[in-house]
């Protein structure tokens, strides 16, 4: 729903701000007309956990608005993509304006972002990665390429008095568990009123002992797995490190 909620999003913002020229006041007799058009060669990576609708809503963007697209899909989600770039050859795409590029960020990201002739890259992903993605473009010589990215960050919520505790439960069960917490909006941090803490920490457990852990596939299973052997070991060494600087309550 999300993937098809981009396409109709950008075909409705391309029809808005593509079509005519915007004749500007001009003061001194000049005329001066504003319009959007295409640049050229758009980088478009997109991360593996939304690996239909933000590698498409990309896309469908860059498309949208007249350029050519260099879509790398994250290493670990490479055919959910593929068939997203089938389905819109399928729906009329030209064979000639995207072109599907699965790999290695480190090998055909950084060959991407040193080409002299691409003109925009947009990505969604890790800061660290986004911050060298930054560094790689400034240090081009010719146009300023631009560069759009959504990262990651730390979700947290504040809980006081007022909340009512059965929804802030069925909150932060939804927010942190879904998809085994592999978003960017998934919580991470709960800062909670003191006087009320006891009773929905207590809450809280119970909800989390209701989860279900398993085979996605299985219809009576909460939560997933993580994506991958690299993704489990950062949430080991991270249980690991505050087992001893904090205190464990579920």
């Amino acid at each position: 729903r999300e993937a098809v909620d981009f396409c109709r999003y950008y075909a409705n913002m391309a029809e808005k701000y593509f079509g005519e020229a915007t004749l500007l006041p001009g003061p001194t007799g000049e005329d001066n007309r504003y319009f959007l058009s295409g640049r050229g060669p758009i980088v478009c990576i997109s991360p593996w956990n939304f690996p239909l609708a933000i590698f498409l809503g990309q896309v469908a963007a860059a498309l949208a608005s007249g350029n050519t697209v260099l879509a790398k899909p994250a290493d670990q989600t490479p055919l959910i993509a593929h068939r997203a770039v089938e389905l819109l050859l399928e729906a009329g795409v030209p064979k000639n304006v995207i072109h599907f590029l699965p790999g290695s960020g480190r090998v055909v990201g950084q060959q991407l972002m040193a080409h002299p002739d691409i003109r925009g890259v947009m990505f969604t992903g890790s800061t660290e990665v986004a911050q060298h993605i930054n560094q790689t473009l400034a240090a081009k010589t010719g146009p300023i390429v631009p560069f759009i990215a959504e990262t990651g960050g730390q979700n947290c919520m504040i809980v006081d008095s007022s909340a009512l505790p059965e929804q802030v439960v069925q909150d932060v069960v939804q927010s942190a568990f879904d998809s085994a917490g592999q978003r960017c909006s998934a919580l991470r941090v709960m800062y909670i009123q003191e006087d009320v803490a006891d009773q929905t920490i207590e809450m809280l457990k119970g909800a989390m002992q209701e989860l279900v852990v398993g085979d996605p596939a299985v219809l009576a299973n909460d939560v997933g797995p993580v994506i991958d052997a690299r993704a489990q070991k950062g949430l080991n060494d991270h249980i690991a490190k505050f087992k001893k600087a904090g205190k464990l309550v579920h």
